[in-house]
């Protein structure tokens, strides 16, 4: 059985002695934990744990076998099929999903947006004549900041173009740790670090240490927590024009790539558009999209 070390407090009485713990002892997850940890995971999640990913997966939870005071994964894994297990595999989730990222991430992406997709879906619109509202969701959107780099850029380009358009910003994730420190705001040197000075200067409060959205800006952006495996919770979400799911499926295998993909394509508007990484590709995957290349940037268009 994996084992965790303890000491002893001696009180006065010498006879008494109280275990003190000390600090976490790495535990090594046994080829039959991680299977069972993963296969919970990706029950609930379909995000897939390859045998090459276990050592991230053992970082992420021996700090929470840690505070729950447990001796082994074998233990976690008990815990994780009791009745209460729903907020135990929510607090799984949420340790597995914590994502690095910062406002602008991808430039040229998001200048593909502004200057080439919004245009193109509001020229749509007009022809059809449907109602001057543009509709767009950031997919695993983390701590915010491509939430917020969407409504800088609405702010900041789109709104003064467009005046009599009504735009909304949606924004989700399934880590609602995430969603609270993206509601708040406020950001770390590293969150701004290719923001052009004029930028923090208009949206931002700078302090000693951090660096506060304004309210404004804030405001703009509706977060709510979304798992994208779940299509009860997919389906709220509806009439979609834009949406980012960017460095998202990379945490996915095909067939849960292939229904997400399918919920996704579902919600989203005809005409719409889907923006996932760079790095990302839904080749073998789907044909349900059409891929279109423009200058240093690509999407994937429902028509």
């Amino acid at each position: 059985m994996e084992s965790q070390l303890f000491t002893f407090k001696f009180s006065k009485d010498s006879s008494k002695a109280e275990p003190l713990k000390q600090e976490p002892v790495e535990l090594v997850m046994s080829a039959g934990s991680f299977n069972e940890i993963r296969n919970i995971i990706y029950q609930y999640s379909g995000i897939y744990y390859t045998e090459n990913k276990k050592y991230l997966l053992e970082d992420r939870l021996n700090k929470i076998i840690y505070e729950k005071n447990l001796l082994s994964y074998d233990e976690y894994i008990r815990i994780l099929k009791t009745p209460k297990y729903r907020d135990e595999v929510n607090e799984l989730l949420e340790a597995i999903t914590i994502n690095e990222t910062y406002f602008f991430r991808s430039e040229e992406q998001f200048n593909t947006f502004e200057k080439i997709i919004v245009p193109e879906i509001i020229g749509l619109k007009s022809q059809k004549g449907d109602e001057p509202y543009l509709r767009i969701w950031s997919a695993g959107t983390s701590t915010g900041e491509e939430a917020y780099t969407i409504a800088i850029i609405i702010q900041e380009k789109l709104q003064q173009k467009y005046p009599n358009l009504k735009f909304q910003v949606l924004a989700s994730d399934i880590n609602n740790n995430a969603l609270n420190t993206a509601k708040k705001g406020i950001y770390k040197d590293y969150a701004v670090k290719g923001l052009p000075a004029e930028i923090v200067n208009k949206y931002f409060k700078k302090t000693d240490n951090y660096f506060i959205l304004n309210d404004e800006i804030k405001q703009m952006v509706k977060f709510t927590n979304v798992n994208l495996y779940d299509y009860n919770a997919i389906k709220t979400i509806k009439n979609v024009d834009v949406i980012f799911c960017v460095n998202v499926l990379i945490f996915f295998d095909i067939p849960s790539k292939q229904k997400v993909l399918k919920y996704l394509h579902e919600i989203l508007n005809k005409g719409g558009y889907l923006m996932i990484g760079n790095s990302e590709s839904l080749h073998n995957i789907t044909n349900e999209f059409k891929l279109l290349h423009f200058p240093k940037a690509m999407a994937y268009k429902k028509e």
